[in-house]
C-alpha cells in the first residue's frame, strides 16, 4: 500500500509520500542516464508533483495551506498566531487529506499530521 502524508514545512507543497523500508532500500549502482548540467535544455518543461495523480486545485489548496502553515510559525509583525488559529488550521489539514484520499482511491493510504501525531483517513 502506497502513503501519502498530508503536513506543512518551509518551502514545502503540503503533500508528501511515504516510503516503505522496501521502497528504501540501495538498487543497483548506476547513475540515472540523461543531460546533466545546471540549466534545463530550451524544449524543458518542469512536471508539477503529484500532478499525475491529483487535480491541480487540489494542489493549489495544499500549496495554500502550507503556506498558510508557514504565515503561522512565522507571524508578522506583533501578529501571534493563536491556539484558535491552529485548531483551524489543522482542520483544514484534515479535510485537504479527505479530499486527497479521494482522489487518489483504495491503492493509497493518506495520513495528516496535527498535534505533533499522524493520523489516518480511514484504515485500509
Amino acid at each position: 500500500m502506497k502513503r501519502a502524508l498530508i503536513d506543512w514545512d518551509f518551502a514545502a507543497s503540503g503533500i508528501w509520500i511515504i516510503n516503505s523500508p522496501i521502497d528504501d532500500a540501495p538498487g543497483p549502482a548506476e547513475s540515472p542516464r540523461g543531460r546533466w548540467g545546471s540549466t534545463p535544455p530550451d524544449n524543458f518543461q518542469q512536471i508539477r508533483p503529484w500532478s499525475d495523480l491529483l487535480g491541480s486545485s487540489l494542489l493549489d489548496g495544499l500549496q495554500r495551506w502550507n503556506d498558510r502553515g508557514c504565515s503561522l510559525a512565522r507571524p508578522s509583525g506583533a501578529t501571534q498566531s493563536s491556539q484558535r488559529d491552529w485548531e483551524s488550521f489543522y482542520r483544514d489539514g484534515r479535510r485537504l487529506a479527505e479530499a486527497t484520499q479521494s482522489e487518489l482511491g483504495g491503492e493509497w493510504q493518506v495520513l495528516w499530521a496535527a498535534d505533533g501525531a499522524w493520523h489516518f483517513v480511514r484504515f485500509p
